[in-house]
């Protein structure tokens, strides 16, 4: 077994005979993770089913792939060691088998990773190396390292972490036999193309769809330009997606294969993450929610009515970027709406403005008043709020109020275009 085989001139293709034996090396290492049916079917016109990865020790599927690299590897990994390029899920998988092993383990993150998951990459044992801005400068620093070292590289792109991965594909099979479709998000693209194989070889009509954001569409280049391609990395919710270009081993497994790729807005991955948070009851980060992200835009016309897998793929949020999640999430499902309005500046004038508020049953968050620079009359005083609504309805319902009793008040919201909203009920 060679050391670098990402780097071969010939990509490798991924069989099912190696995901077989993934199964058997990683089975008591792992957890054999819940297939659900998602509250959220009964407010679509979808059978939606959730593969929850993000269950797994370290919150990810990632552990999969390097539970199997290390145990395939066997004793002589023992005193080289390995080094991981990651973004945080490769890192955490790694670091947690490595140490279960006693293997040396160094993990690559870029500058801006979290210091509660460096932290945390820390605590299972690894050394954490941050190094330039990006997944690819971690993965540049960590070839270098390797080639100077003993170390064994893994990343997502090695035929042996991919084909770990490929063993959700023979789980979901497994627990749902009648699954129609598997919808997978999309980093590297490792995941995709490992449940592409082990997918379609136990049930052949499975379809197979890749999700990834709207702002960072690697792989969707890549199946346009035939080969994997670089793409600039645009800053965005899905951070743990955010690989400029597919891996040539993934990208020549899924070639001619992959019946969909979907690109997904941001502002719907937003929304998915609070629908699985509330509804589900589960966390995600909004890299895994990705897949229900796809249906929620409605990018699946053709699986109403049929039972979809969505693969949840990863659970690795702080609690800052959360936070800051749930508010994108509230904003673009219409349930959190700002807006400006001249007041009378006297001091009945917020009060009254605040009781039209209350009196539409929405929650005042924020209220700011702006006297200086005002252009208007003197009499009267701009005021900024922010106020929670129901839904999207009430908010609707609550800015018609407002415009009757406030001709000048100026609403930010998004908007998104009809053609991408679904029925809910």
């Amino acid at each position: 077994m060679v050391d670098d085989r990402i780097d071969c001139e010939r990509p490798h293709v991924l069989s099912f005979n190696e995901i077989k034996q993934a199964v058997e090396r990683i089975e008591s290492g792992i957890i054999h993770t819940p297939l659900c049916e998602a509250k959220l079917s009964k407010h679509m016109d979808y059978n939606i089913y959730l593969k929850c990865e993000n269950l797994q020790y370290t919150g990810s599927c990632a552990e999969r792939g390097m539970r199997n690299a290390l145990v395939a590897y066997g004793e002589k990994i023992m005193d080289r060691g390995i080094i991981v390029p990651s973004q945080g899920n490769m890192a955490l998988g790694a670091a947690y088998h490595a140490s279960f092993f006693g293997i040396p383990v160094t993990v690559v993150l870029p500058d801006r990773t979290s210091p509660a998951l460096a932290h945390r990459c820390t605590e299972l044992g690894a050394d954490v190396v941050l190094y330039g801005t990006s997944y690819d400068d971690a993965l540049a620093y960590a070839k270098k390292v390797q080639r100077e070292s003993r170390q064994i590289l893994l990343s997502a792109d090695d035929p042996l972490v991919m084909a770990g991965l490929g063993t959700v594909g023979i789980e979901i099979i497994t627990q749902l036999p009648e699954t129609d479709a598997v919808i997978v998000p999309v980093a590297s693209g490792a995941l995709l193309a490992a449940l592409l194989v082990s997918c379609k070889r136990l049930k052949c009509s499975c379809l197979i769809y890749g999700a990834e954001c709207a702002k960072v569409p690697k792989m969707m280049k890549a199946l346009q330009a035939g080969k994997p391609v670089s793409v600039p990395i645009v800053s965005n919710l899905a951070e743990g997606l955010n690989a400029s270009r597919v891996g040539d081993n993934t990208f020549a497994t899924i070639k001619g294969r992959l019946d969909r790729m979907l690109v997904v807005e941001e502002s719907y991955i937003a929304r998915a993450m609070i629908s699985v948070l509330e509804r589900e009851r589960l966390v995600t980060d909004c890299a895994g929610v990705c897949a229900v992200a796809a249906v929620m835009q409605g990018l699946v016309p053709e699986l109403r009515g049929k039972r979809a897998v969505c693969v949840l793929s990863s659970g690795n949020v702080d609690s800052g970027r959360l936070s800051r999640s749930i508010q994108r999430g509230l904003g673009a499902s219409g349930r959190l709406l700002r807006f400006a309005v001249a007041v009378p500046d006297h001091r009945s004038g917020l009060e009254h403005l605040a009781k039209t508020i209350a009196n539409e049953n929405a929650v005042l968050k924020s209220l700011v008043t702006e006297q200086m620079w005002v252009h208007s009359d003197v009499g009267s005083t701009w005021v900024n709020v922010v106020v929670e609504t129901a839904n999207e309805e009430h908010a609707n319902k609550l800015k018609d109020r407002l415009r009757d009793l406030y001709p000048s008040a100026r609403f930010a919201v998004i908007d998104l275009d009809d053609k991408y909203k679904i029925a809910v009920r």
